[in-house]
Order: structure tokens, then sequence, then C-alpha cells
């Protein structure tokens, strides 16, 4: 797992794990969920593997809507 900021500067690399793992379980397990709602405002863009952390994060992480939206996505 990586984050970058909008220029590509490297801001957090977790180390790689030699088993299989779900992204946000991942992030839970970093402590990067708490970093993320404690720190500073940010927005952080993630694939979809990561749904249901902005609730987590208050907001600061942004995932594609739910599959479900995918023909008529809500505003």
């Amino acid at each position: 797992m990586v984050v970058t900021d909008a220029e590509g500067r490297l801001l957090f690399c977790s180390p790689a794990e030699p088993a299989s793992c779900a992204d946000i379980t991942h992030a839970r397990k970093l402590g990067l969920v708490k970093l993320l709602a404690d720190g500073p405002a940010a927005e952080i863009l993630a694939d979809a593997g990561y749904q249901g952390l902005g609730a987590q994060t208050r907001g600061r992480v942004v995932t594609p809507p739910h599959r479900k939206f995918k023909k008529n996505p809500p505003e």
C-alpha cells in the first residue's frame, strides 16, 4: 500500500506482507485508519478495496461508488 501526494511524493509505504490480506484490513492493521481519522485534514482517493473507510476517517478516504449505484449514482 502506497500513499502519495498530488505531485507523487511518497507519504506512506506499508511493508510487504507474505500472505493475502484485504486492503481495508491491512490499512486498519497498520494504523493508517487511525492516522487518517486523527491527523490533519486530507482527502485520499482510493480504489474499491477501501470502501467503508470514508466513514471511519471522517470522509477523508474517497472511493468509487458502490456497484449497485453504477447505473444511477447518487448526487
